[in-house]
């Protein structure tokens, strides 16, 4: 019978819980994340252990990047011309080089642990129902922190920073924004416009500001929420950083050459890993990159999560308004106003309204179903069984408990499911195993246990109980676990009442459940039920174990930062020379067509006798001859109406040696414009000509020898 009532909502209500496809696999990895995080914990708090707190400490990280970044400019120049130069001054272990390798170690530090933060946001499913805005944002977020790294590796203009402006081009090249291809300006050393790096550089010292925006929108539906780490822990990362910057200088390129293939350079992978794709591709390989991590990212929410039809609700209360089966919703004729749910809810989910029930109270609380994610905290804040669960009935389940424990042994174990994956994946027999003489029962959290509750069971007999609880930031219940044991102990309301509980204050206990150690809780429940306490852990670790432990995860992440930053790559392209004929020149203006009599007579008597089409511009023919090899190509002129410049890109790959070109232009019935030359073709060169109507041809790089050849 007693297994029967345990079932009794379980199996229709399992599959109207789960939260996401895939929830096993979830369910497993967050087992696994918490043990690593139990086993960390044995030497080093977690108020010490950046991966515990990576969401606050990348905030940290990214405010030291803009300390630094600020601190910088008393030595960086933002001129194209000087910024290489001022950064080359600052080479070796100078203060400038120093505050420099900050900067840049403390952006990695900030993408790395935002990541880690993501993955640990993604491993606990904390992305579905209304969580979706705190994940979306999330998900710009990172795309704003990177992209205002991609623009700090354009500023130092070295070889790094002349793929990701060349890549950037490329990239905006496809979008319809520009009268001409931006690329044409990164082809010569000449081109390239200062006034372009300076927009760059504007942009990479705005838009910082737009972090804190999107900070506020990710934080939007959290309360209680701590922006930056311990102080410890901001000390301990700062020195860290400190140390890695000194023992590590950051890393400078050769300077940027435009006409130069660099056989390899240094990237950061953190940042630069799309130019793997971008090299290779080109155009489209930024925007596949870009486009393919942020899509999907952002798609999380609805491709992981499970949608969540309105079920009846099997509650004992009246219930008035909409609601779903899994959150909270609330009998008004039970509240009394007294505002602990709405202090209590970790995600500002509750708050009071006007009640229409005509009570002496003039509010009571209405729960946002847009915000609430069913975490029960507020339930256990309620002591008029107002805030209630519809697929776990306080009523209904408290009376199954109480029936449960009495049949039992006498000793009750009251385990949040929030450890164990929630009620679908709860084994009362593993818990049974670790908590030996208690009737072990499932709570969807610790913080739905009510003191009231705790107060009736103590005085019905029962020996004593247990509150099995999850205090890592990832449970479901966020910091809502911490308000059990503040109210059975008497610092919270509604507060644990001895008086109502037989007289027996000592009757409970709070347990937190250690993934890594699940032999602890055995042996604490074991001690309370033979009537004395065991400590939380059985020894205090050594200072020289928390320092030593302390040291190997700051290792590990300096390398997890500094390694990826110092990537020696291979350029992808290819090495041979290549000649590239770059121009803007204006064809002939064609004349318009005599008029047909016939469609004159067509047309009103007030649009006869003028053309109707609008002149245009003859295309322009282009002939390259390389070596004696001709070749033509025809180039139109821009515009809807064919009436603008003609712009155009030849790029053709050459062999090494000495080789004679030939460009021939001809732009109607003129006569055409010719130029000649012989050059001698360098590997991991780009032989580059341009063409302007009032500069005439250009021969921008000048490791050529010949003579120039010009006729009409």
């Amino acid at each position: 019978m007693k297994t029967d009532e345990r079932r009794d909502t379980r199996e229709d209500t399992a599959a109207a819980l789960e939260q996401t496809r895939c929830e096993g696999v979830f369910v497993r990895l967050d087992r696994f994340v918490a043990r690593c995080d139990g086993w960390i914990s044995r030497w080093l708090p977690e108020r010490l252990n950046p991966l515990a707190q990576s969401g606050s400490c990348a905030n940290f990280a990214l405010a030291v990047a803009v300390v630094s970044g600020v601190a910088l400019l008393i030595w960086y120049s933002s001129s194209l011309q000087y910024a290489y130069a001022s950064l080359e001054a600052l080479e070796g272990r100078t203060l400038g080089g120093w505050v420099r390798a900050m900067h840049r170690y403390s952006s990695d530090l900030a993408m790395l642990l935002i990541l880690v933060h993501a993955g640990r946001m993604l491993v606990a499913r904390k992305f579905a129902g209304a969580r979706w805005i705190a994940w979306v944002s999330g998900v710009g977020l990172i795309a704003l922190v990177w992209f205002i790294g991609w623009t700090g590796y354009w500023l130092v203009w070295d070889r790094p920073a002349q793929q990701v402006a060349v890549t950037s081009m490329q990239a905006l090249d496809l979008l319809p924004i520009f009268g001409e291809p931006m690329s044409r300006l990164y082809l010569s050393d000449r081109l390239v416009p200062s006034l372009l790096f300076f927009v760059v550089f504007f942009l990479h010292m705005l838009l910082p500001l737009m972090i804190a925006v999107g900070l506020v929108v990710h934080l939007l539906r959290l309360t209680r929420v701590r922006l930056f780490p311990t102080r410890g822990l901001m000390l301990a990362l700062t020195g860290g950083m400190a140390v890695a910057s000194v023992l590590v200088p950051a890393p400078l390129d050769a300077p940027a050459r435009m006409a130069e293939k660099a056989a390899s350079f240094t990237v950061d992978a953190w940042y630069l890993t799309p130019l793997a794709l971008a090299l290779r591709l080109q155009s489209s390989g930024l925007w596949i990159a870009l486009g393919a991590g942020l899509v999907l990212g952002a798609l999380v929410p609805w491709v992981m999560g499970k949608r969540r039809a309105k079920r009846p609700l099997r509650t004992s209360a009246v219930v008035t308004g909409p609601t779903t089966a899994w959150q909270t919703f609330v009998d008004e004729s039970r509240c009394h106003a007294c505002t602990q749910c709405v202090q209590d809810c970790p995600f500002d989910a509750v708050s009071m309204a006007v009640r229409s029930d005509g009570k002496r109270f003039e509010t009571r609380a209405l729960v946002d179903p847009s915000r609430c994610v069913g975490c029960a905290v507020c339930v256990g804040s309620c002591d008029s069984e107002a805030m209630n669960l519809p697929w776990f009935d306080t009523l209904r389940e408290e009376a199954r408990i109480e029936r449960a424990a009495h049949a039992g042994s006498g000793w009750l174990a009251l385990v949040g499911g929030d450890i164990d994956g929630g009620r679908g994946r709860f084994s009362v027999e593993r818990w049974a195993s670790l908590l030996v003489g208690y009737e072990v029962e499932y709570v969807p959290t610790a913080s739905w246990v009510r003191p009231k509750f705790v107060e009736r069971l103590l005085a019905r007999g029962v020996q004593g109980v247990v509150v099995v609880r999850d205090t890592r930031s990832e449970s479901a219940a966020r910091d809502g676990n911490r308000w059990i044991l503040e109210r059975l102990s008497g610092a919270r309301e509604p507060v644990f009442r001895a008086a109502r509980a037989g007289g027996r204050p000592d009757g409970w206990r709070v347990f937190d459940f250690d993934a890594a150690r699940p032999r602890e809780l055995s042996l604490r429940a074991e001690a309370f039920r033979n009537g004395r306490d065991r400590p939380a852990s059985t020894e205090r670790p050594a200072v020289w174990r928390t320092v030593a432990v302390g040291l190997m995860l700051a290792a590990g992440l300096g390398a997890g930062v500094v390694g990826p930053s110092h990537l020696r790559v291979s350029n992808p392209v290819p090495s041979g020379p290549e000649f590239v004929f770059s121009f803007k020149a204006l064809g002939e203006m064609q004349a318009a067509g005599a008029l047909d009599l016939e469609d004159e007579a067509k047309k009103a008597p007030h649009m006869r006798g003028r053309p109707t089409e609008k002149p245009q511009r003859a295309p322009v023919v282009v002939r390259l001859t390389i070596d004696g090899v001709a070749e033509e190509r025809t180039y139109r002129a821009k515009g809807i109406s064919q009436d603008g410049p003609v712009i155009g890109q030849w790029r053709v790959p050459i062999e090494a040696g000495h080789r004679t070109v030939a460009i021939e232009m001809v732009f109607g019935a003129a006569e055409p414009l010719r130029w000649e030359r012989k050059l001698v073709a360098t590997e991991r060169r780009l032989h580059v000509v341009t063409y302007e109507p009032a500069d005439g041809f250009r021969l921008e790089d000048q490791l050529g020898a010949g003579e120039i050849t010009l006729s009409r």
